[in-house]
């Protein structure tokens, strides 16, 4: 791999997400040469959103390719990976912070460990989001569910079986090669890890390639958006039998637990900014 290899940032989106602003924000200011990555958008259809914060990426020097199709995330990655021009693609979602280091440690892992084909890190709660979100990503953050994925400064780099796509680094020939399910969503970057690792290929995990990720802000909202990774949860066991796994089942119940005691101490809770 080259010192500074060409990286391709493929984000899937709406393209109505209140929250692309400050991605793109922070795209605008990653430590990372400009002329060594580019930005793919991959909306439904062309909105003022997109076109707005996509002319502000240009003209802070950042390559910029829209793409337009109607189609499930999976696939408008797989489009995106397609239309690539970088050695390493770097996934995330419509609704992140990336910090600027993200992509110079992303190739510093993949550098120093060249038998891993991806890399992937924690992806925390803004500072301001609401109270709901930010419970949440507490819980998310809580020991007893996680002992790596969202601890920052505590955790080494290490082999791991997933990496979720709003943060996830790996070489464009894989993602070109296994490719992404194209109707399978949410849950489709489980599946194609799946394929991944069963192709031969290992994953890293490292603390200190770092997201922040918008969380639901409506117990509502959230408790779907559970109830969907569930459900295709099951249909990707159903696909790759040899995937099941009980601490799945574990976490689930622990969250539940967990969700049940910040719903009845809500008005005396205190919601402390994770950093």
């Amino acid at each position: 791999m080259k010192s500074e290899p060409f990286v391709s940032i493929v984000i899937p989106t709406t393209g109505k997400v209140k929250f692309i602003r400050g991605l793109v924000e922070s795209v605008i200011k990653l430590d990372y040469p400009k002329n060594k990555f580019e930005l793919i958008l991959i909306g439904d259809e062309n909105t003022d959103l997109i076109e707005k914060h996509s002319k502000i990426a240009i003209k802070n020097g950042i390559k910029t390719i829209l793409i337009f199709e109607p189609v499930p995330a999976g696939l408008k990655r797989n489009i995106g990976s397609k239309k690539a021009t970088g050695e390493l693609i770097a996934f995330t979602d419509d609704d992140t912070i990336l910090r600027e280091d993200w992509i110079k440690n992303a190739v510093k892992h993949l550098k120093q460990n060249e038998d891993y084909v991806g890399v992937g890190g924690p992806n925390f709660t803004p500072k301001q989001g609401l109270p709901f979100a930010k419970a949440v990503g507490r819980i998310f953050g809580s020991k007893f569910l996680f002992s790596f994925r969202y601890t920052i400064g505590h955790a080494k780099p290490r082999e791991i079986a997933h990496n979720p796509t709003c943060n996830y680094i790996i070489k464009k020939d894989i993602v070109n090669k296994i490719k992404f399910h194209p109707n399978l969503w949410p849950g489709e970057d489980v599946e194609f890890d799946i394929r991944v690792l069963k192709s031969g290929n290992k994953i890293l995990y490292s603390p200190d390639v770092v997201v922040w990720h918008h969380r639901r802000s409506r117990p509502s909202a959230f408790l779907k958006q559970m109830f969907n990774y569930g459900k295709t949860r099951a249909q990707v066991t159903r696909m790759h039998p040899s995937s099941f796994d009980m601490r799945y089942f574990a976490f689930v119940f622990a969250f539940i637990f967990l969700m049940s005691l910040y719903f009845i101490s809500y008005n005396n809770i205190e919601i402390l900014d994770m950093t």
